[in-house]
């Protein structure tokens, strides 16, 4: 593989919100490159990207598909991303690995709060981009509005490079602006005929036209000059700065489509060839030298040293485990071997695949600016980086936006747990932004999603790929119970059946313990009142009461326990007869002790555009919640800390999804446990005496 051709590799994501026409778009460009004879449709669930059983069943998109095209002399290697907000991390992970992006945007909705999320992890991980309108086949539409309410909201630097010349079902025409030419699209032909610009709209084209000149020129202070002075500036000039400013991200030029329609895509395809950057013009990457325990920066190169990064992994019901990674520098051939960062050790690739949906195709290298696959290496993992055995590196890993909506797993069929458990561990391998918990407070299997969607989705995985069937239900709280005040019990077990009988008698007194201050144990007895032998089995009989309390049976906790005095019998006394005594007078003395229930707390950091700040905060508020502080941060947005009871966070994602239509964000953590209010305390012991009835 030679630098030329790595110059004409293209690594480029779809992303947007979900329903914007991404993947009817996609399948447009695979249909004009002669990739695929026909476009699938949605409807018709034959698309080269939904290929999966769930999707084609959904009708939308749930994991990235991987594409690729020719078109003039180029490869492009595209990521098809999901658009919901639940399935983000597959975005995350292909902003990774692209050199540009395609923000597609349905005209009539505008930017949703999906790809309001894109744009800005694009400000975190700048990549060039086009912003791509698309449905200029529906009815009222106005592209320059659009364009200039976008511009102002997000503070994009748009710049349209087509405009349309009709809208609505009869939407056939669009203008290049920089080469002054329209376009007309005839039914079942993706390719524009070059037409006259209309007399009545030339002074307006020709406007649209020197804007768009201008904002190159703006670009380059050596050229803004010479166009200053009158001076006439080559086109080839003009298409250069052009790139330069695409690729520097000083501008984002805009096209007009209609994917359902597949007008304006060929000139958007020749864009793509000529603005977008290659394999070889992104920046060099920073990585670990493994060997040498520092940081380096490798350039994209089709030689040594070889670098890739694996952002995605499947299980392909033919061929088993697929690792799906995107070179940045080197040649990877089959029958050679390479180092994985994960498992720090070497494996030899038997075989690669290119991807086109679910469609693989045998190859035998493959170079920088390439996404390609290998199968049935099991120690690959998501966000592993494979590099040369001479030199090792590793690529800093993905930061996955951490799951918020929990669910606790039920098994159908007793005896399934450990297969739900293997299952999950499968499904997170693919999909880093699942995650389980074993939480042995309640005794409850934890799933965590980014939302319904997510978890939904989650479970019909289970059950189509593993065979396993769940129900899905809100997790117990973990409740625990401690004492308002100091008490004293007495208790003395005594037992005679024939022969040996039980003997054991203590007297205690508990008080209560500060906060996190969990058990104390005080023997206190003087005299051998007990010998020193059965207080063992005293603290014992104790720190088994402490798994129940009396109130709703939650463990119990911050109390101090002092044996102050009891009685033996020197016959009928053992450890088990005073671990019984003491449990019992532990339970007794409790139930004096004004024993309370208390629950877990969590600490909130909730982002929000500013416009939601009071139905957020009513919510807090009605949610038992207190509010920490408040404070702004960047893009009109507000960062509120919160604290709520966790029995009201189970659905915060929901609730929070609805009162901001998708545009608050959060993440929690545990804080500390407080008394529960009297009335909820009481409803919760009936609960539990009902359960125990």
């Amino acid at each position: 593989m030679n630098g030329k051709s790595c110059s004409n590799n293209k690594v480029i994501g779809l992303i947007s919100g979900n329903g914007t026409g991404k993947t009817t778009l996609a399948e447009c460009i695979l249909f004009n490159s002669k990739s695929i004879d026909r476009p699938g449709t949605i409807e018709t669930k034959n698309t080269t990207s939904d290929f999966s059983p769930l999707e084609t069943k959904k009708g939308f998109s749930i994991n990235s598909s991987i594409l690729n095209y020719k078109w003039k002399d180029f490869n492009i290697n595209l990521i098809d991303c999901p658009g919901y907000m639940d399935f983000i991390g597959q975005t995350q992970a292909a902003i990774k690995v692209i050199d540009s992006a395609l923000l597609v945007i349905d005209i009539k909705s505008g930017i949703q709060a999906p790809t309001e999320l894109v744009i800005e992890l694009l400000g975190k991980n700048p990549k060039p981009a086009f912003l791509v309108l698309n449905k200029m086949d529906l009815e009222n539409i106005d592209y320059s509005k659009v364009i200039e309410d976008i511009k102002n909201e997000y503070r994009l630097k748009l710049v349209p490079v087509t405009v349309p010349l009709n809208s609505g079902e009869n939407f056939s025409k669009v203008v290049d602006i920089l080469q002054n030419q329209a376009y007309e699209y005839k039914e079942k032909n993706f390719t524009g005929n070059k037409i006259p610009i209309d007399e009545k709209i030339k002074n307006q084209i020709e406007r649209h036209h020197n804007e768009l000149i201008e904002t190159i020129v703006e670009t380059n202070d050596e050229l803004l000059n010479k166009y200053l002075e009158g001076e006439k500036i080559d086109e080839a000039v003009i298409n250069e700065n052009l790139k330069k400013a695409v690729m520097e991200g000083k501008v984002i030029p805009v096209f007009a489509i209609s994917s359902g329609k597949n007008s304006g895509i060929d000139i958007l395809m020749d864009y793509i060839n000529s603005l977008l950057p290659s394999a070889l013009d992104i920046p060099p990457l920073k990585a670990q030298d493994l060997n040498k325990k520092s940081e380096i920066e490798i350039k994209p190169t089709p030689d040594k040293p070889v670098l890739a990064y694996v952002f995605k992994t499947m299980a392909d019901p033919y061929i088993g485990k697929l690792s799906i990674f995107r070179i940045f520098s080197g040649t990877i051939r089959i029958n050679e071997s390479y180092y994985v960062s994960s498992s720090g050790k070497t494996y030899k690739f038997t075989n690669l695949f290119k991807l086109q949906g679910k469609n693989q195709i045998d190859t035998d290298e493959a170079s920088c600016g390439e996404i390609v696959a290998v199968s049935k290496i099991m120690d690959i993992l998501n966000d592993d980086t494979i590099s040369g055995q001479d030199q090792p590196l590793k690529i800093p890993e993905t930061e996955y936006y951490s799951p918020t909506l929990p669910r606790a797993v039920i098994p159908r069929s007793k005896g399934d747990e450990e297969k739900i458990s293997n299952g999950l561990s499968k499904l997170i391998q693919e999909d880093p932004t699942i995650k389980q918990e074993l939480n042995l407070e309640v005794h409850q299997n934890i799933i965590w999603g980014m939302g319904e969607l997510h978890i939904s989705i989650a479970k019909e995985k289970l059950k189509e790929k593993f065979d396993i069937d769940i129900d899905i239900l809100t997790p117990l709280v973990a409740y625990k119970e401690t004492i308002r005040k100091d008490a004293k019990a007495e208790y003395k077990y005594k037992k005679q059946s024939g022969g040996r009988g039980q003997y054991g008698h203590v007297l205690i007194e508990i008080k209560p313990l500060p906060s996190g201050g969990g058990f104390e144990f005080k023997n206190s007895i003087f005299g051998g009142a007990i010998p020193k032998g059965y207080i063992p089995g005293v603290e014992k009989g104790i720190r088994e009461a402490l798994l129940k309390g009396v109130l709703a049976e939650s463990p119990v906790v911050d109390v101090s326990v002092d044996l102050y005095d009891g009685s033996y019998h020197t016959v009928d006394s053992s450890e088990m007869a005073f671990k019984i005594a003491a449990s019992m007078a532990f339970k007794k003395g409790m139930q004096e002790a004004s024993p309370v229930i208390l629950e877990p707390i969590n600490e909130l950091e909730i982002t929000v555009p500013e416009k939601y700040m009071g139905d957020i905060i009513g919510d807090i508020n009605s949610k038992r919640g207190k509010i920490i502080s408040i404070n702004p941060i960047e893009n009109k947005k507000q960062l509120i800390r919160a604290s709520l009871p966790q029995s009201e966070t189970f659905n915060y994602t929901i609730d929070l999804t609805s009162l901001t239509q998708g545009r608050g964000r959060f993440i929690q953590k545990f804080s500390h446990y407080e008394e529960v209010p009297p009335m909820l305390a009481q409803k919760i012991t009936e609960e539990r005496n009902k359960q125990k009835e």
